[in-house]
């Protein structure tokens, strides 16, 4: 389950949301080509703009934050989640001393750590015992592996500390001789992205593109079985909370007021 808010024309609604609902609107946002971006506690961000008739730009976004935070994803978690996702099959079952675990192809899960797990809810079982992660997992394991970084700008420095020669330079504050780099460098913890910004702003702003190209791209790339498993799962529609007509907040939605 998330907590929803959704800033719209009238203001600001919140409620809450089930793991199906958050998924649908994830998918619907990626196919308006909205802004897409993973959170570490393992919700989601949905921005997008929309010109207004009088003039000037509105700003929308939809928030989905779980009820459950990831918390610390560790590398033992990350391990075990990514067994659980590409391994098969996965199964929720008593092992031979009668303790429950997660056994992912032939590798077995721990009872402490499958406890732990579904305690974070980071994965769920159906009534037949098959494992699958949560919505909430993916995305806090999608955000972990896109950590991005920037540097800060040197800033005023003399051009011999670097062993460049220039001309010296007259300039106030004793700045004389010292010349500005305000370039900043952003990275990804994916390894696959690296740029360089004229400043540190601009910087930022090409490594949040960068998270929300790899958010689109996860939305794209969901696997049918888990899109399947979560909407046929038999959870209640919440967004009702605080809502007084679910279908105009659908509509709202789908007009981006």
């Amino acid at each position: 389950m998330f907590r929803e808010t959704i800033t719209h024309a009238g203001g600001t609604t919140e409620g809450t949301a089930s793991e199906a609902h958050a998924l649908t609107t994830l998918r619907r946002g990626a196919r308006r080509g909205y802004a897409i971006e993973a959170t570490r506690d393992g919700g989601a961000l949905i921005t997008w703009t929309r010109r207004e008739l009088r003039g000037g730009i509105a700003h929308r976004s939809i928030t989905f934050a779980p009820q459950m935070p990831v918390g610390t994803l560790t590398e033992a978690v990350i391990r075990d989640l990514t067994d659980i996702d590409g391994l098969r099959p996965v199964r929720y079952m008593e092992n031979d001393h009668g303790r429950r675990i997660i056994l992912a192809g032939l590798t077995e899960i721990s009872p402490m750590a499958t406890a732990a797990l579904r305690a974070r809810q980071l994965v769920t079982a159906d009534e037949h015992g098959k494992v699958r992660l949560t919505l909430t997992a993916r995305l806090g394991l999608l955000a972990a592996a896109h950590r991005t970084t920037t540097t800060e700008p040197e800033g005023w420095s003399r051009p011999s500390d670097s062993r460049l020669v220039t001309a010296g330079l007259n300039r106030p504050g004793r700045r004389a001789g010292m010349v500005r780099q305000s370039a900043s460098a952003a990275s990804c913890s994916c390894g696959q992205f690296s740029a360089f910004g004229g400043d540190r702003t601009e910087a930022r702003n090409l490594a949040r593109r960068h998270r929300h190209d790899m958010a689109a791209a996860f939305v794209a790339s969901l696997p049918v079985g888990f899109t399947d498993a979560v909407t046929a799962a038999d959870e209640p529609s919440a967004r009702e909370v605080g809502l007084e007509d679910r279908r105009y907040w659908a509509d709202v939605y789908d007009r981006g007021e």
